[in-house]
């Protein structure tokens, strides 16, 4: 079943460009997008736990992340394209 996490990141993990290649090298993560500075939003039907380690195994020991499920309480502003990813649990047609 396909879950969405929140994927908040330190600088010191690396620079947007960096996450962004990692994540996108991570076969487990079905979609992704960011709208937030140090953010992603990740797909998966992998766990919390399985998504961290394939990111450190990819970044190294370095910096400091978090990989956050986000189930039903949440809130906040963001675009619809984002809010659709979360909630869907995939990308708003084009």
């Amino acid at each position: 079943m396909r879950k969405a996490y929140l994927l908040a990141y330190s600088n010191t993990l690396g620079t947007r460009e960096e996450v962004k290649k990692c994540v996108d090298s991570i076969r487990e993560i079905i979609d992704w997008r960011y709208d937030l500075p140090h953010t992603f939003y990740l797909i998966s039907e992998a766990s919390a736990s399985t998504l961290s380690d394939l990111i450190t195994n990819r970044m190294g020991k370095k910096g400091i992340f978090i990989i956050v499920e986000l189930e039903s309480n949440y809130s906040g502003w963001l675009p619809k394209e984002s809010w659709h990813l979360l909630q869907k649990k995939v990308r708003l047609p084009e």
